[in-house]
């Protein structure tokens, strides 16, 4: 556990937020097959190996009635957790300086609990650690997430890694120079390796080789990196008193990535048994990393065998995006994702346009859809949202996320943001810069944290273009058009006002403007 701990000190990974482990998928997911589990707003979450707790931070700042605790055995990630939270003035969340394999049920118990990114870089008895907790301090109808590197995908990248541990043996040498080593003999072997070796390199060099560092080392340079097989991770939680829920990406379980007859061979070789088919498709697809949830056994007595949304139930939910109609395909695209929507949806999407980023209760808007239209419409409706929702074509949540309309004249980003950008100005290697709906944005380190603090209600556009020359004329960054620093002056009035409107534009869509 030492070196481990030494490891991720060495080279921690930036810590950012995951969509898929957030309770509100798990929760999702829970209802598509059936079960109900505790609300969101108020619920108990707990993150294992939380590094510096940028996964769970944006939760925490969403739900401040929520009780959120991180944990982790790197005690500078912790103490680096609380500096952020320290200056976000959170008080709903708290970190610890924790060995896993010293939790147990009077550690507390948590409705929702993530195990991002450390399963698989971790020895048996941690492994079984990590079960147990979640056996242990799970409510009875709370929702665990595990995610993990997976067989059979990673027996090919497997030989990499080998190759990158042989070379390195007996040496010591920095994570920089391990590195270099890694991507020379990645380069070396695309240009010389035969068989099955130049298959593997071949169908993973372009992924691998743009890779940030801190996935580099830890995926092909640490002591731990053991995947797993589905049905393996699954028979040791069953060993725990856990069942198989599903994929916290869900739509992998109700749209099988495989042909009609080949989905209809495997029903008759494995029935039910979803586990069993899941296991089948990595094999044919080649699988190398899962995000699995699981429940307690008790609880998945309930649990229906297939995805099933009743009408009341989708009522319930919230959704939202934004949508253009693309006259050519005579179909409704959605902008976040790029795919094109059931027709027949067309009012409920264009009444999402209007409150866009907030989100619609289906059931509001379906009280009046109903008063103007027959049964077949408005069976139709449902089908088609809850179709819509199984195949990830539209952001469905169990919470209400309202936004308000900001003024994008004298725009000014949440005081929590600020602070976050202010934290990362000076420790840009901590945490990611996350938004409300749980994703990462990129910054323009250059420009971003000196123009974004100006965003703060009282400049107004203009002033913050005169800001940004100013930026300009002062050194601080240079506009580069073709790898050359543009001169002109009017070319550099125009791309400031330009950046400074496109920065807005994006700030509103996230919803971090007020």
């Amino acid at each position: 556990m030492q070196n481990i701990e030494k490891s991720y000190d060495e080279v921690p990974y930036n810590s950012k937020v995951f969509k898929c482990s957030m309770p509100e998928n798990s929760a999702l997911a829970a209802i598509i097959f059936g079960l109900k589990t505790p609300k969101i707003e108020n619920a108990r979450v707990l993150e294992l190996a939380c590094s510096m707790g940028g996964n769970i931070i944006p939760f925490a700042l969403n739900h401040p009635n929520a009780s959120v605790v991180g944990v982790d055995l790197s005690s500078k990630q912790i103490a680096k957790a609380k500096e952020i939270i320290k200056k976000l003035e959170l008080k709903n969340i708290k970190f610890e300086v924790k060995n896993i394999k010293d939790i147990d049920k009077s550690f507390g118990e948590f409705d929702y609990i993530i195990a991002h990114g450390v399963y698989s870089w971790v020895s048996d008895d941690i492994k079984d650690a990590i079960l147990r907790i979640f056996s242990e301090c799970l409510s009875e109808n709370g929702v665990a997430y595990l995610s993990y590197n997976c067989y059979p995908g990673w027996k090919g990248k497997e030989i990499l890694r080998d190759i990158t541990l042989f070379r390195n043996e007996g040496k010591e040498i920095s994570a920089d120079e391990s590195i270099l080593n890694f991507k020379d003999t990645l380069k070396y072997l695309k240009n010389n390796a035969t068989g099955m070796v130049k298959n593997v390199v071949d169908n993973n060099f372009d992924n691998i080789i743009n890779k940030p560092r801190d996935y580099l080392i830890h995926e092909y340079m640490e002591g731990f990196n053991q995947p797993n097989y589905l049905y393996e991770v699954v028979r040791d939680a069953k060993n725990k008193g856990l069942e198989y829920l599903c994929e916290a990406n869900f739509k992998n379980d109700i749209f099988l990535p495989i042909n009609d007859s080949l989905k209809d061979a495997l029903e008759k070789e494995c029935g039910k048994n979803r586990v069993k088919i899941q296991q089948f498709i990595d094999f044919i697809t080649n699988r190398t990393f899962r995000r699995t949830l699981f429940v307690k056994d008790n609880f998945a007595k309930n649990m229906s065998s297939e995805a099933n949304l009743k009408f009341e139930t989708i009522d319930e939910l919230f959704l939202s995006g934004k949508f253009s109609y693309d006259f050519a395909k005579q179909s409704y695209k959605n902008l976040e994702n790029n795919m094109f929507m059931p027709r027949g949806m067309g009012e409920l999407l264009e009444s999402l346009n209007e409150i866009y980023p907030s989100n619609l209760k289906i059931g509001d808007f379906m009280s009046d859809f109903k008063k103007v239209h027959d049964k077949e419409e408005i069976s139709a409706m449902y089908k088609n949202i809850g179709y819509s929702i199984f195949a990830n074509l539209i952001e469905a949540n169990l919470c209400k996320m309202k936004f308000l309309a900001p003024n994008l004249e004298k725009p000014k980003i949440k005081d929590s943001h600020i602070k976050l950008l202010e934290f990362l100005k000076e420790d840009e290697n901590t945490i990611g810069f996350f938004i409300p709906k749980y994703d990462n944005i990129g910054l323009n380190k250059e420009i971003d944290y000196e123009i974004l603090p100006k965003f703060n209600g009282k400049n107004s556009k203009n002033d913050l273009v005169k800001e940004l020359i100013n930026f300009e004329k002062n050194g601080k960054f240079h506009f580069v058009i073709e790898e050359k620093i543009v001169k002109n002056e009017k070319k550099i009035e125009q791309m400031a006002e330009k950046y400074i409107n496109d920065k807005i534009n994006m700030l509103s869509v996230y919803g971090l403007l007020v």
